[in-house]
């Protein structure tokens, strides 16, 4: 057997090795892992993080004209995840895999809208493998295909068919934001029913009515692949999203390939998304990428939206990419796209940018960028800029500096500023020192200032266990 534990924090490692302790004694594991012996492994890591940070934030002047209006907060996070593999089974050696991903947070200082402790589970559940066919169940996450991302409580049925063809299915319960529950008013249509019974109590959401269902069948081999999927979604007033996806993958002559993807909205009868690219690489210091789409943004919202129905914002883009490499220390990127709006005026975005690494040494990183961006309503030009610098092996530090020229004025504002820094440094192998400042300059805020104090400690554990 072996086992290796991750952690970011002290409680966490100690607990880890506690819990090695009680399960392999270490005089034993040592002299079996000096067998070197060919017996079943497993691998078992957690990982933990604690950031505690200290943040304060003053709008001058605040909205209207109002005085000014000074926060400071002390919100505390936790992220937990854990993670096993190739459990054995009593059935089966090697079998199962479960894994777990959590946080929590604790706000301290000016709480206006937040709640004084929050958190949620992010994964939890457990996958059984037997030979070709593997079933994943409890709350998981999808992405890709005609799910696009989806996170729900349910299972996850794969299976390689062999010949390169691979096939999966899923169902489950849609895993609902805060922000779907609704408030609940006392008398619909009398002169009071804008009187809430309880502003503060939300009715619960009916769980039970929010499922989703869907699939996929595709090939793969060493460079070329294709695949057709499926994916329905229900809310209690119907169809959400029902969706079919068909993407693909294959490579050209020369050192070039084609690659495609499509989202058909079946209830519209209308393409939410359709995708064509090519990349090619026509010598090792040049990559070139060529890109149409088209998107129908509308239909990428629930069905029982009533924003839905507005689907002027229709549009075809065609552009392309470029990255030259000059030299080691030099290169060039570049991209140019032209949008075409069924109501409006065709749009254009653009960009031309140098990288540059002075003394690759010492870990120096410089970016300049110009871009141009047109749409119907309003355009703007923006120079970025960003340093890096590596000043020692403990110590680095970022700067940043934006700004933001726009062709109409916004709020009488005609452009916008952005500067940010970062000075870290690590006094000890387990011990991260951050320090963060921003200042803006926008249409919504005269001055914008942000500081950020961050104190991280890393506590790692790794050990190779073997069964007894």
């Amino acid at each position: 057997m072996s086992t290796r534990a991750l952690s970011r924090t002290p409680l966490a490692g100690c607990l880890v090795a506690w819990l090695f302790s009680l399960c392999v004694p270490p005089a034993r594991a040592e002299s079996q892992n000096r067998a070197q012996d060919s017996r079943d492994r497993f691998e078992l890591s957690v990982h933990s993080e604690t950031h505690a940070e200290l943040f304060r934030r003053a709008l001058l002047p605040g909205p209207s004209g109002s005085l000014v209006s000074t926060d400071t907060v002390a919100p505390v996070f936790e992220f937990l995840s854990v993670r096993a593999t190739d459990l054995d089974t009593g059935w089966r050696k090697d079998s199962l895999d479960f894994e777990l991903a959590t946080w929590a947070r604790v706000w301290l200082g000016t709480r206006d809208t937040e709640r004084p402790v929050d958190g949620d589970i992010q994964i939890a559940n457990a996958r059984y493998r037997h030979g070709p066919v593997s079933v994943r169940v409890g709350r998981q996450q999808l992405a890709g295909a005609a799910a696009r991302f989806v996170r729900f409580d349910g299972a996850n049925l794969e299976a390689a068919l062999g010949a390169g063809v691979d096939a999966n299915a899923y169902f489950g319960w849609t895993v609902l934001p805060r922000w779907n529950q609704r408030l609940r008013y006392q008398h619909l249509g009398a002169p009071s029913d804008t009187l809430l019974r309880d502003s503060v109590e939300f009715e619960a959401a009916p769980r039970e009515a929010y499922w989703l269902a869907g699939g996929r069948v595709g090939f793969s081999s060493v460079e070329r692949r294709a695949g057709v999927s499926f994916h329905e979604q229900r809310e209690p007033g119907g169809v959400s999203r029902r969706s079919l996806g068909v993407d693909g993958r294959t490579p050209l002559v020369g050192r070039a390939s084609l690659g495609t993807s499509a989202l058909l909205d079946l209830d519209a009868v209308h393409v939410a998304d359709a995708r064509v690219w090519l990349d090619t690489s026509p010598s090792l210091a040049t990559d070139l990428s060529f890109e149409y789409l088209h998107a129908e943004p509308a239909l990428f919202l629930s069905r029982q939206s009533v924003l839905s129905v507005f689907s002027t914002a229709t549009y075809d883009e065609a552009g392309s990419y470029a990255s030259v490499r000059a030299s080691r220390a030099l290169a060039f990127d570049g991209s140019g796209f032209v949008q075409v709006y069924d109501e409006g005026r065709p749009g254009a975005r653009s960009e031309l940018a140098m990288r540059l690494f002075p003394d690759p040494a010492r870990s120096t990183f410089v970016r300049l960028a110009y871009a141009r961006v047109v749409s119907p309503g309003n355009g703007y030009h923006s120079l970025r800029s960003s340093l890096s610098q590596r000043f020692t092996q403990r110590f680095r530090g970022t700067v940043e500096a934006y700004a933001y020229l726009y062709d109409k004025a916004i709020r009488s504002y005609r452009a916008s500023t952005v500067y940010a820094g970062t000075l870290s440094f690590d006094p000890a192998s387990e011990l991260s020192l951050l320090l963060g400042a921003s200042l803006s300059h926008s249409p919504y805020a005269s001055l914008e200032a942000q500081t950020t104090l961050r104190a991280s400690y890393a506590f790692d554990l790794s050990r190779h266990r073997r069964r007894r």
